[in-house]
């Protein structure tokens, strides 16, 4: 039985999406299916006294609730039914995951809400905030594969990062998909391995950076033909050891070297907005409420968060041990989402002998948005690999996020409590 940390917490039960079982669901040569499936913000005005000097009155002044922008897209669905083995090379053994099969423009379920729209000029796409610099508004995003291991701790300029996605891989333990885009570190990293679960994360970025030190011959081979700018360790001279660092997490990159590179080269898109995003005039929907704990528990790691009111963030702690990175700054997302998503068995082995799963990032299934303290359960839809997910209510109204930085936690279904 789990620990309770939490005061009130409330342990959901399996994904209404099935991909495919647990984490390491049996997958035989049939496949597996994937099926489609009170907090009240107010803003206070002041009124100014009259000329008489009488009193200040105060007004009550209900903030706007979410809107949509208008029906969901109707679009040409084609969904799959069973997942089939294929072989990759010769000799190995085959590969039986969905998404390195998967056509990136293949919409699997229906779309949930229009994608967020466009910021405005001037506006970091992937966190809401302005940019000091308008320039940087048109380069590609770098999407890193960075290590989470003791080992790999604490890694560099994750504060700087504008989204982080958080896996797990095999054994249980997690892995990190650091999106960089808005602000510039002087070196990311330890830079790791790449896994076919990065598709349906980095394909909805339009042509980012992948950074990664490489995979395994198979899943090598699944990851390059999609659409990326592939400037990892495997193609680039651009990495360092770093000599304070254990071998194999010491793989550091300087990200303005790589951004130099793509548009030396011409490649690279602009990242399309990932989430709506709230304005002092928006209110959350009325189904939030209060929420100022949350914890993960995934199978090697134990992953929490606190909100502080004073500083209007959250706290991250893993495995009992606050969050830094190697400037000591501790994380602190104004922002957590957490999706709820199956997993399927590859076929493959890695070289400890564990089976290596595939997230199931795509489809639609069950999950929560954590904006100042409140917690609103949401549907997360990504239709196809090349959607941008959306996150909404049971009325189908997208969840917007508090500008800033936001990680996102690819959770295994039952695992999410909060109170």
């Amino acid at each position: 039985m789990r620990r309770p940390l939490l005061t009130l917490f409330i342990v959901f039960s399996l994904l209404a999406v099935s991909c495919g079982g647990g984490d390491e669901a049996a997958d035989d040569s049939s496949g597996d299916t994937i099926s489609t499936s009170d907090a009240d913000d107010r803003t206070t005005a002041e009124a100014a006294g009259d000329s008489d000097g009488g009193a200040t009155t105060t007004t009550e002044v209900p903030l706007a609730p979410p809107t949509s922008r208008g029906p969901a897209p109707i679009l040409d669905v084609d969904p799959v039914a069973s997942i089939g083995a294929v072989t990759i090379i010769e000799g190995e053994p085959a590969y039986r995951g969905l998404l390195g099969q998967l056509d990136p423009q293949r919409n699997i379920v229906q779309a949930a809400a229009l994608p967020p729209a466009d910021v405005a000029p001037g506006i970091a796409p992937l966190t809401g905030l302005p940019v000091s610099d308008p320039s940087i508004g048109g380069r590609p995003a770098i999407v890193a594969k960075i290590d989470n291991t003791d080992k790999g701790r604490p890694q560099a300029a994750l504060t700087q990062a504008d989204v982080v996605y958080v896996t797990q891989i095999e054994g249980g333990s997690t892995r990190l998909v650091a999106v960089f885009h808005s602000r510039t570190p002087a070196e990311i990293g330890p830079v790791r391995s790449g896994r076919t679960t990065d598709i349906a994360i980095f394909r909805h970025y339009n042509n980012p950076i992948f950074v990664w030190s490489g995979a395994n011959a198979i899943a090598g081979r699944l990851i390059r033909p999609y659409l990326m700018v592939d400037l990892g360790a495997a193609t680039r001279d651009e990495y360092r050891r770093h000599p304070d660092r254990p071998a194999s997490y010491d793989l550091m990159t300087d990200p303005s070297e790589l951004w130099a590179i793509a548009e030396a080269i011409g490649e690279g898109g602009v990242p399309p907005v990932q989430f709506e995003y709230r304005t002092e005039t928006t209110a959350h929907p009325p189904s939030a409420r209060a929420a100022g704990e949350l914890r993960i528990d995934y199978a090697a790691a134990t992953v929490e968060y606190f909100w502080d009111e004073s500083l209007r963030v959250y706290r991250r702690v893993q495995n009992g041990i606050p969050h830094v990175d190697a400037d000591d700054l501790e994380v602190r997302p104004v922002n957590v989402v957490v999706a709820e998503v199956g997993s399927i068995s590859t076929g493959l082995i890695d070289t400890a002998g564990s089976s290596v799963g595939e997230q199931q990032f795509i489809g639609s299934g069950r999950g929560w948005v954590f904006p100042d303290g409140q917690v609103i359960e949401v549907t997360w839809t990504k239709p196809s690999l090349a959607s941008v997910p959306t996150w909404t209510t049971a009325d189908g109204i997208p969840v917007p996020l508090t500008p800033g930085q936001t990680w996102v936690e690819l959770a295994p279904a039952g695992v999410t409590s909060f109170g």
